[in-house]
């Protein structure tokens, strides 16, 4: 069985997430840091065979207005070097609001330093759910 992979960009941070096509439960899976694009494409990559990743979704960071800003292009960019080297459709989704509704989740919970360690895959974990409910409504 194929999972869904998602994917949290940032440019110091990568958050990922996953869940299998039966049970569509979003986990937070990983969190890479320091690693260039082509790093990050290369390590991403490894996971999807792997892992056995059939979908990739990856959170589109478009600004309050629905346009795409500067770091929408970039993840754009990303997005164009990980689908020429896994081969596989990667389909965007609205990130507004995941982080912060992330951090929100985390707080009590862990200290500033053990939040910046997961909130970026939880932050993937919810644009994963997000995909799986737009999934659930068609």
């Amino acid at each position: 069985m194929q999972r869904i992979l998602a994917i949290d960009y940032g440019l110091r941070r990568t958050g990922l997430a996953v869940a299998d096509r039966e049970t569509r439960l979003p986990a937070p899976l990983e969190v890479f840091e320091g690693l260039t694009d082509q790093q990050l494409v290369e390590r991403i990559a490894e996971l999807v065979v792997r892992e056995e990743i059939g979908t990739i979704v990856c959170g589109m960071p478009l600004n309050e207005d629905g346009s795409i800003g500067p770091q929408a292009k970039k993840t754009e960019q990303f997005v164009n070097l990980l689908q020429q080297r896994t081969g596989r459709e990667i389909i965007h989704v609205d990130e507004r609001l995941t982080t912060h509704d992330s951090e929100k989740k985390l707080s009590g919970i862990y200290t500033r330093k053990q939040k910046r360690r997961r909130i970026d895959a939880v932050a993937a974990a919810r644009i994963l759910q997000d995909y799986l409910d737009g999934l659930n409504k068609a």
